[in-house]
């Protein structure tokens, strides 16, 4: 499985706060998840098993909100499939609500080599500005960065302190 399917398994339609806020369990839990739950959890959420891998309380999380619902649970193994954006987002905003910072991590990877340390950082904080709803619509309307990427890097290279990914509307690409 790619990093955009990793990222796009990851998918929205809730959170208004930002995307440094605490995750919050946002599903209905059925009790504390088992060792096949985890496993299942951990798999979605880092499907390629690329390290560092996700903490053992981001792992549970995702067990309670996504693995344990399973209706959720079959959206997203089934993510590639899913035309339905709103579906892939319900799922995306699960897993940032989880493990906000794993995913933001995840994605930041499409990020060109040559950035600079502190070129890297202004990109990672545009993206991090975003509430959990509109970066999720971001990873979802553009898995590989592809069209938002250049807008975040252009941003910080012009020292612009306006955030062009937070406003607008994004093209329907589905990945450039």
């Amino acid at each position: 499985m790619s990093i955009v399917s990793a990222v796009t398994v990851i998918a929205a339609c809730g959170d208004s706060g930002t995307a440094t806020t605490q995750a919050k369990d946002a599903g209905s839990s059925t009790g504390a998840p088992t060792a096949a739950q985890l496993a299942e959890a951990r798999r979605l959420i880092n499907p390629e098993n690329s390290p560092p891998a996700p903490t053992a309380d981001e792992v549970a999380c995702v067990a309670r909100v996504v693995v344990q619902d399973p209706e959720v649970d079959q959206i997203a193994n089934d993510m590639a499939q899913i035309p339905d954006k709103d579906l892939r987002e319900l799922v995306m905003t699960n897993y940032l609500n989880c493990a906000h910072d794993f995913v933001l991590d995840l994605y930041m990877r499409f990020a060109p080599a040559d950035l600079t340390r502190p070129a890297l950082d202004c990109v990672r904080s545009k993206f991090a500005e975003l509430t959990i709803k509109r970066l999720a619509e971001v990873i979802v309307e553009d898995p590989d960065a592809g069209y938002t990427g250049p807008l975040a890097i252009q941003a910080c290279k012009s020292g612009s302190p306006t955030n062009p990914l937070k406003n607008g509307t994004l093209p329907e690409m589905g990945g450039s």
